[in-house]
């Protein structure tokens, strides 16, 4: 059985315990071919991916590499006592709903976005460390979450955003149900269905076959917001 490593964020592993749906991991896992190494973790940016790649990667035959959006923050100071992953809109969210040092906290990241970061750099470094992936590893699986023009496949989210059209999600929505404490609780952010068909394009490039991922041939939810939107933040 070949060795398969993956690093990524939520797009790369199952967040939400309350919908008892399978993902493409688990579907990747059901064949049997390889015995997998999960390193992806939900919001984290792509230094921290990238990070355990180059700890990692040279002991795995196969590598699948989701690059996550820039201007994310990884919190690793042990003095941090809200949820380690962070990005703007979901803090300035949670700074309204928080006190004491909770508070200072989510007051200290959203004021790094408003007054320290650089978008700018932030997306360059963004561009090098993928560029550098791909050259440490060759035969690697790079696939993008979210779609850039440096890199040429459609990315996972629009798989989410189909969905959403359906369920009538949109950025206002989905602010009324962060404001309720609530957030996704699809698995990587499909249905099972599509899962599915993520895990078959994922499965013919570790194959060695070229494969994409077809948005005419999605799956429809069959629910509502209130089911695919029911577990808690962090």
């Amino acid at each position: 059985m070949k060795t398969l490593a993956i690093f990524g964020d939520s797009y790369g592993r199952k967040d939400a315990p309350d919908i008892q749906e399978r993902s493409w991991v688990d579907f990747v896992q059901d064949t049997n071919t390889y015995n997998i190494t999960n390193f992806a973790e939900p919001g984290t940016n792509l230094w921290f991916s990238y990070n355990l790649f180059l700890q990692n990667h040279e002991k795995f035959d196969k590598v699948i590499f989701l690059v996550t959006s820039p201007h994310r923050l990884t919190l690793t100071s042990p003095k941090i006592a809200i949820y380690h992953n962070q990005n703007y809109d979901s803090a300035l969210i949670k700074l309204g709903h928080c006190s004491g040092e909770e508070y200072k906290q989510y007051k200290m990241v959203v004021d790094y976005y408003e007054y320290i970061h650089d978008i700018d750099k932030d997306e360059t470094l963004h561009k090098l460390m993928v560029a550098d992936v791909q050259q440490k590893r060759p035969d690697i699986i790079v696939y993008p979450c979210f779609t850039v023009p440096y890199l040429n496949d459609t990315g996972l989210y629009e798989v989410t955003k189909y969905e959403d059209e359906f369920l009538g999600m949109n950025h206002i929505v989905r602010k009324e149900f962060y404001n309720k404490k609530l957030r996704d609780s699809r698995n990587c952010h499909m249905i099972e269905d599509n899962n599915r068909i993520v895990a078959e394009m994922f499965l013919n490039r570790l194959s060695g076959s070229h494969s994409e991922i077809d948005l005419t041939s999605l799956a429809k939810p069959a629910k509502g917001l209130d089911f695919y939107y029911q577990s808690k933040w962090h």
